[in-house]
């Protein structure tokens, strides 16, 4: 049996979580016999929290599983932050759970609680991942992000994991994820920031592609979103076009929409399933009083398969094409309730 690194597909803190593990593991897997053989020789396998969380998925005790929900057997390590996964009590030494705003955040906690010291990259590489991660961006932030920059040869470290982040965020699945491997099996230095095989593969080319997709996105979606006053939430219906057009900029509508509270949008997969996703407005969260979160995990066992979650300001969830009408009007009224418990 061979070590598995699990970690959580298509995301940049599941990216950098596996990152900062096989960097940084001998500060994080404590009084086990894994080697540095080990760690670099695990298969790495990128998964979505659905995969996790169906009944055909089978860990095993070699397993390291970060930034997803603690599969139902015993693994080597979890780790995750995700306040929809907090465990009733952590009784194994290598289990950690936190409410911090990136996975990849909580590894390097634990890592310096065990001696590692924070350089300056680090600390950089740290602050970028959270506010990727949970959504910390200020308005300029965005604009740096989400909008082609102005100098190309001059990207913050923000930018930087935006871009390594476009390279596994493509519409082809097995691509994203031989991508994904292909960067974490690579030679790895401090930081992504700083790993020369992973910029050797231009990411920032991805990155352009991306940028240039946002803005595709934004010129179409008008047509296929509207705003729903009772539940203060702006609403994406991919069902309402054949094809969307672009990728979706997730912050766009609280522009457009700044009254809005939250977002709410469905995207069909396929001929069954779809996902939902629902956010709150960053730039006004003292009034987002809803757990979004919890609503996620609820819609995904009442209209899909049981997948669902997330933390409180941003979820999502994985349900049945067929009962989208019922998962929609199910979550606006959620959303009502908060509105009127929360005057």
């Amino acid at each position: 049996m061979t070590y598995r690194l699990l970690t959580h597909s298509g995301c940049i803190d599941g990216f950098c979580s596996a990152f900062v593990v096989k960097k940084y593991w001998k500060y994080i897997i404590k009084d086990t016999t894994i080697t540095e053989k080990d760690i670099q020789e695990a298969e790495i396998l990128p998964l979505f929290p659905s995969d996790v969380q169906s009944d055909q998925f089978q860990s095993t005790a070699k397993d390291i599983v970060v930034d997803l929900s603690k599969p139902k057997g015993d693994v080597l390590f979890w780790c995750d932050h995700h306040t929809t996964n907090k465990p009733d009590k952590i009784a194994h030494k290598n289990y950690f759970w936190e409410a911090t705003p990136s996975c990849a955040r909580l590894l390097l906690d634990i890592a310096v609680k065990n001696g590692l010291k924070l350089s300056e990259e680090l600390q950089q590489f740290r602050e970028a991942i959270d506010k990727i991660d949970g959504a910390e961006y200020s308005k300029q932030e965005i604009t740096d992000c989400y909008y082609q920059p102005k100098d190309w040869n001059n990207l913050s470290p923000l930018q930087k994991l935006h871009a390594l982040g476009a390279m596994f965020n493509t519409r082809d699945r097995n691509l994203n994820q031989e991508i994904f491997k292909t960067l974490l099996t690579s030679s790895l230095q401090e930081t992504p920031l700083s790993s020369k095989a992973l910029w050797q593969l231009y990411p920032a080319m991805y990155f352009r592609a991306q940028l240039q997709s946002y803005q595709e996105w934004r010129a179409h979606v008008d047509a296929y979103v509207n705003y729903d006053e009772a539940s203060k939430c702006a609403i994406q219906d991919d069902r309402k076009v054949g094809f969307s057009k672009g990728i979706a900029d997730r912050f766009y509508l609280y522009f457009k929409y700044p009254q809005a509270s939250y977002t709410f949008n469905i995207k069909p997969i396929d001929e069954e399933m779809a996902r939902i996703g629902l956010g709150s407005n960053i730039f006004q969260r003292e009034r987002c009083k809803v757990d979004l979160g919890k609503i996620c995990m609820e819609v995904g066992r009442r209209f899909g398969q049981g997948s669902g979650g997330g933390h409180k300001a941003v979820g999502g969830a994985t349900i049945l094409l067929s009962k989208a009408d019922l998962a929609r009007e199910y979550v606006l009224e959620k959303l009502k309730e908060g509105e009127k418990s929360s005057k």
